[in-house]
């Protein structure tokens, strides 16, 4: 996977991730069950950080663009980006993170809607970022085995 892929991979999992937010903040006016009361649309707006927990707006987009910044620099010197899955999980976790700053920006705050009934609102931003540093946990961990193994 090149650099080009990997931009318009992130790029298109960014618009993905407003297009749907763009949806919910017209259309979604009220809940709609899709599997009972297990799984519910439904939109949130969320000014705070990760579960709802509240903090200045300000301190929010600081922090947030701090994290970024760090992630940035954790990747370029720790990841083995000769492996595709490390760039793919890049990928998630850079068009998760600038979807909810763009939100931030924008907004004042973050539009959620995906609702589990035993887990906070989240959106497709949240789930790329989870589902990116989930891949870079396991599949880092298999890489580094893999090459740290001795060779007979």
């Amino acid at each position: 996977m090149t650099k080009s892929k990997i931009t318009l991979l992130a790029l298109s999992l960014l618009l993905a991730d407003q297009l749907t937010k763009l949806c919910v903040a017209i259309y979604l006016v009220k809940p709609v069950k899709i599997i009972g009361d297990f799984l519910t649309l439904e939109k949130s707006l969320n000014p705070g950080i990760a579960f709802g927990i509240q903090l200045n707006p300000k301190i929010v987009l600081i922090l947030s663009l701090v994290v970024i910044l760090f992630v940035l620099k954790v990747a370029k010197t720790e990841l083995n980006f000769s492996h595709r899955s490390t760039k793919l999980a890049f990928a998630l976790i850079l068009s998760g993170a600038l979807g909810n700053i763009i939100d931030r920006l924008i907004r004042g705050e973050v539009i959620d809607f995906i609702a589990f009934n035993f887990w906070p609102s989240f959106n497709l931003a949240d789930a790329f970022i989870v589902t990116g540093v989930a891949m870079t946990i396991i599949f880092q961990k298999t890489i580094l085995k893999h090459h740290s193994k001795p060779r007979t």
